[in-house]
């Protein structure tokens, strides 16, 4: 993660720099930012955390930008980089077999009361009624 990212990280929540499950290494941004990233930073009102972001997935190829900021995520759709949010890394977790569909439904379900996170109902439940009809 870049660095930006890993300090606000750092900040809010550093628990989730010490999860035995997933390891995490920072980076640094190796070229010079992008003219139309700094346009849509600037257009979109973008945190340094979610330019650096943005930026190295352009670096990357390949990458998979992890975001659940709607900015960021419109921004990087714009730039053509692939976005993932919460719900798209769990739903990804069924198709690539780590978790079964109960545990899927259970952790979307427990989304509102575990996490900080702001989703629309109508997003969850469709998210829910797709692995529940796909993954019966």
């Amino acid at each position: 993660m870049p660095e930006a990212v890993w300090h606000e990280v750092l900040r809010h929540e550093p628990a989730a720099l010490q999860a035995a499950t997933v390891r995490f290494s920072r980076v640094e941004n190796l070229s010079s930012p992008d003219p139309a990233l700094e346009a849509l930073g600037r257009g979109l009102a973008l945190g340094q955390g979610e330019l650096a972001a943005i930026a190295v997935a352009q670096q990357q190829t390949g990458c998979i930008l992890l975001t659940d900021d709607a900015a960021a995520r419109l921004a990087a759709e714009s730039l053509r980089l692939r976005v993932h949010g919460t719900i798209g890394v769990i739903l990804r977790s069924l198709r690539t077999g780590l978790r079964s569909a109960s545990q899927v439904i259970e952790l979307l379900e427990a989304l509102p009361s575990r996490s900080t996170l702001h989703i629309r109902k109508n997003i969850l439940d469709e998210a829910i009624r797709q692995v529940r009809e796909r993954y019966p």
